[in-house]
């Protein structure tokens, strides 16, 4: 993934967790910073095209819930 389609996907993620999860945008864009997304993304790249938008969200917002996350 390219920067840009990185920024576009994380504002993807962003926009579910407050369409689907009700967290404002200021928690939102908090929580995909914070996120193992984010760590994932730093180590490679092209680690987040294995699960949708949706699942991105869903794992970010167990993150914050400090749900237990399956191993990725």
């Amino acid at each position: 993934m390219t920067n840009a389609e990185i920024r576009e996907f994380k504002s993807y993620v962003r926009d579910t967790l407050v369409r689907k999860y009700h967290l404002n945008e200021v928690e939102a864009a908090r929580a995909v910073r914070d996120s193992y997304l984010s760590k994932a993304l730093a180590m490679d790249k092209d680690f987040v095209d294995h699960d949708t938008v949706e699942e991105w969200a869903e794992f970010i917002y167990d993150e914050i819930n400090h749900e237990s996350l399956l191993t990725m």
